[in-house]
């Protein structure tokens, strides 16, 4: 197996086909990507890691919780969607709210544990694979992928290597991110017969030199896992998720989530910020539907409504990054006249915190 960092030089990986679900990617890294998706968009997507590991609490799942989860979104009518298959949904349902069901990194419990559940609600669900652990202990072997896959749960891409590519220089991370993309492109291809062209960033870190490496290759939508709702103002290559593990499993935090609507604002404001420790971090949100009130504003999960201030311009965010935190989320809440909740939120990821 070629791991990451080691074999690379003079090797030439060949990719053939950019085609998924019927449709045909092909974006320059120098021109923003269309999401193609109608106005009043929107969809929740939920990610998952471990199921009934008790060994892993911060990324599991009880089976339990997740069968509440899937029953819930069942009876309340939400329409099940693959992330691919979301381009197609989308104009279909105006009036019912999709759902996207996210699990990442491959870990057998998945195949033991939450497999079942699904397919015994008959619920698709998108799977991201990291290439060079499968196989390994506690993880799906490619036997078990393909039969995953076989029976209707797609299948993305969630890197070779699963590494922390932003400990990288900005000299090499680029290139660095774009051979481990096309090692686990080649074993892809090798085990299952295809490509994925969806991806899952490791850690849901990444800037935009990584993002423009998705879009030279053809990929149609990336996930992060930053929490929020997608909708047609969302970067197709930042794509949100709701996290459901750890403390944030319990049925009534997952029926607020999953009925959030989105805090929309501009795709250049939707990437993850990056600083060195404890830096003065400011910028700025244009807010697409700005007559929600009031505003919240938390950090890290506490309130923070002294960072930020409303101008004419929108809304002008700053505050110190904490010292002791790789990845810091800042999270905007608001409420409408019918007393309905909206979401959004954005990353800064401190790379000089290891994990």
């Amino acid at each position: 197996m070629i791991r990451f960092g080691k074999v690379y030089n003079g090797i030439v990986i060949s990719v053939a086909g950019m085609c998924i679900c019927g449709y045909i990617f092909a974006h320059s890294a120098d021109s923003p990507q269309e999401s193609n998706l109608p106005d009043q968009f929107s969809a929740v997507s939920v990610v998952y890691h471990r199921f009934g590991d008790s060994r892993y609490p911060s990324t599991n799942t009880s089976v339990q919780d997740f069968e509440a989860h899937i029953n819930y979104l069942s009876n309340q009518g939400f329409v099940f969607s693959t992330a691919s298959q979301v381009y197609a949904n989308c104009n279909s349902f105006p009036n019912r709210k999709l759902v996207v069901i996210t699990i990442d990194d491959g870990y057998r419990s998945f195949y033991s544990n939450g497999w079942a559940i699904l397919k015994k609600n008959k619920v698709r669900a998108t799977l991201f694979i990291n290439t060079e652990s499968v196989g390994w202990n506690d993880y799906l072997t490619w036997e078990q992928i393909r039969e995953i896959s076989n029976q209707g749960i797609e299948i993305g891409h969630h890197s070779h290597a699963h590494t922390y590519f932003l400990n990288l220089s900005d000299a090499e991370r680029s290139q660095r991110f774009e051979e481990d993309l096309l090692i686990a492109e080649s074993l892809f291809e090798k085990h299952l017969g295809f490509i994925p062209k969806i991806y899952s960033y490791p850690y849901g870190e990444f800037d935009h030199g990584m993002r423009n490496v998705l879009e030279k290759h053809g990929y149609k939508m990336a996930f992060a896992q930053n929490s929020g709702v997608w909708n047609e103002q969302s970067d197709p290559l930042a794509i949100p998720r709701f996290p459901m593990a750890g403390d944030f499993v319990e049925l009534k935090q997952f029926k607020s989530k999953v009925n959030m609507s989105p805090l929309k604002w501009q795709q250049s404001e939707q990437l993850p910020l990056i600083v060195n420790g404890g830096e003065q971090v400011s910028f700025k949100l244009k807010l697409e539907n700005p007559d929600q009130e009031p505003l919240n504003c938390f950090i890290a999960g506490q309130s923070r409504s002294e960072v930020f201030t409303k101008h004419q311009e929108g809304i002008l965010v700053a505050f110190r990054a904490p010292e002791n935190r790789r990845r810091t989320l800042i999270t905007f809440t608001a409420r409408d006249k019918e007393g309905h909740w909206y979401w959004g939120s954005r990353l800064v990821i401190n790379t000089l915190i290891e994990e």
